[in-house]
């Protein structure tokens, strides 16, 4: 019997274990509609045209396929100066990382390959939602 935490897979990078770049080309065509649709965050795309959201599907893609090491070199900003300004709370925050999970979900990642993207979306945070302090 295999060990659940031991597969053909163990080794591969996180890159490899998704799919490779169509597998993350997928999971981001399953991600943008849900996160252009939310209410909430949908805000964030509101008057953006269709090549713009194309542009930053790309931006989103090579971000992933480069921070998981896959053979993809990333040219757009760093985190914190695409999100900068932008006001990003907290709870749009939870919000995004939901809708990450249920892609995820619906894309059919295994759970420990789940954990990990998680985990890594996790440490972007302090990057992307912007702590508002006191008025001064």
């Amino acid at each position: 019997m295999l060990d659940p935490d031991k597969s053909s897979h163990a080794g591969q990078s996180l890159y490899a274990r998704l799919g490779s770049y169509d597998g993350i080309v997928r999971f981001v065509r399953e991600l943008m509609p849900r996160l252009h649709s939310d209410p909430k965050l949908g805000v964030y795309w509101k008057g953006k045209s269709l090549d713009s959201r194309r542009r930053g599907d790309k931006l989103l893609t090579d971000f992933l396929c480069a921070a998981f090491e896959g053979p993809v070199e990333y040219f757009g900003p760093d985190m914190k100066t695409a999100h900068e300004g932008l006001g990003i709370t907290e709870n749009e925050w939870d919000l995004t990382l939901a809708h990450i999970a249920a892609t995820l979900d619906a894309v059919g990642v295994t759970e420990r390959d789940k954990a990990e993207f998680m985990e890594c979306a996790a440490g972007l945070k302090s990057e992307i939602v912007e702590k508002h302090g006191p008025p001064a």
